[in-house]
Formats: C-alpha cells, structure tokens, sequence
C-alpha cells in the first residue's frame, strides 16, 4: 500500500471532505495509518454541521459498542450450551 506523508495525508482527507459537503449537509471523514515507527496516526476532517457531525461520531461509537458486546454475549452463550 502507498501511504501519504502526514501533510499530504491530512491535505488529501481535507480534499475528501470537501467534496463529499458538496454533496451532504454534514461530513465526518476519520482515518488512520501506521507510522513507520509502529504507531498510527490518526487524521480527520470534516464540513457541515458541527453538531450533526459529533452526534454521527458518537452514534457511530454507540453502534460498534453495541455489535462487539453483542458478539462476546453471543459467544459467551454458546460456551455455556456446550456444557
């Protein structure tokens, strides 16, 4: 994969961003890389409403929260029936 410098990165998702509020009322565009020391860097842009846009973040953490503990639950079910 060709990964962005942290510059262009944040340039190209800005670009994105733009682009995609041509088209919508409210854009959150969030992304992430591995640096080449082993971390990740995070970049996010976004137009529109402000508010719109936190409430689709925290919607978006509400909703993966919800499928993860649905899964362990699931899991944790079926090792039980197995006894």
């Amino acid at each position: 994969m060709n990964y962005l410098a942290d510059e262009d990165a944040e340039e190209f998702v800005d670009k994105v961003a733009a682009q995609l509020g041509e088209h919508f009322d409210s854009v959150q565009v969030l992304v992430s890389t591995c640096n080449g020391g082993g971390g990740t860097c995070d970049v996010f842009s976004g137009n529109g409403n402000w508010y719109a846009r936190v409430g689709m973040a925290h919607e978006f953490i509400r909703r993966s929260t919800a499928q993860v503990d649905a899964k362990e639950i699931a899991d944790a079910l079926s090792i039980e029936d197995d006894y």
